[in-house]
């Protein structure tokens, strides 16, 4: 079970820019700067411009990137391909294009799925990843918010965002096989006060994202874990907690 970040509103950002790489179109954003790289990577759903506000703030020691994924924003969505083996190549590819050998990955929500994969593929390519509320099985939040009918089976997939969810959906982290140290932050987020936001909260935010914190401290053998509270899934860019979360991750950086 995946969440989907609403579009970015409109923020001063530097142009589009587009390449393309594994038979796509990509669009992406280069905010500059110097140094070691920082790839950025968007959420289920979102564009490279979710970041407006918060790439700027690493320009001054890294060069920092961000591309939207094959069927998001403004790339390519005639590919018939969203499977996340072909999301990792894209990765891949797009590196290779923009001359970037070594990276630090810092994605949202269901790129950490695609971090984790591309990270135990080629090792050497990665110095740190960072998860934005991403460090997550899928599959699993599945079959717990199934389990406890919190939702309904999932519909055969239609869309490109259909396709991306199922595969995500579909795999189990392998955080084992990763040599690169981790920051991973989790949000908790607050019940609603009604008896189903409730059940969420029990069986979902205390319950699942639990289990999953302690599987990522188990799993991953170089590991940083942050608990956000009195935020959102967004809270990298909320006006409350972008300082110290900027803070928390160019400190893990450097």
């Amino acid at each position: 079970m995946l969440l989907c970040a609403s579009v970015a509103s409109a923020s001063p950002s530097p142009p589009d820019q587009f390449i393309t790489v594994n038979g796509v179109r990509l669009q992406y954003v280069d905010w500059g700067g110097t140094d070691d790289m920082i790839l950025l990577l968007p959420g289920l759903g979102d564009d490279v411009h979710r970041f407006d506000s918060f790439a700027p703030r690493f320009t001054d020691a890294f060069h920092v990137v961000g591309f939207s994924r094959r069927g998001q924003g403004s790339s390519d969505t005639s590919s018939s391909r969203y499977d996340t083996e072909t999301l990792v190549e894209d990765i891949r590819q797009f590196l290779d294009s923009m001359h970037i050998e070594r990276v630090d990955l810092v994605g949202h929500s269901i790129a950490g799925v695609e971090m984790t994969r591309f990270a135990a593929l080629y090792p050497n390519r990665v110095r740190h990843l960072v998860y934005l509320d991403a460090a997550y099985d899928y599959g699993r939040a599945t079959e717990v918010a199934l389990k406890a009918q919190l939702i309904t089976a999932p519909k055969p997939p239609a869309t490109p965002l259909d396709f991306i969810r199922a595969d995500a959906e579909r795999r189990h982290p392998a955080f084992r096989s990763v040599r690169a140290p981790a920051l991973a932050f989790f949000v908790i987020n607050k019940p609603k006060p009604d008896p189903v936001g409730l059940k969420w909260y029990d069986t979902f935010e205390i319950g699942y994202k639990g289990e999953q914190v302690d599987n990522f401290k188990h799993e991953m053998k170089h590991h940083d874990v942050i608990i956000v509270r009195d935020s959102d899934h967004l809270f990298f860019v909320d006006p409350a907690k972008i300082d110290d979360i900027v803070m928390q991750i160019r400190r893990f950086l450097q």
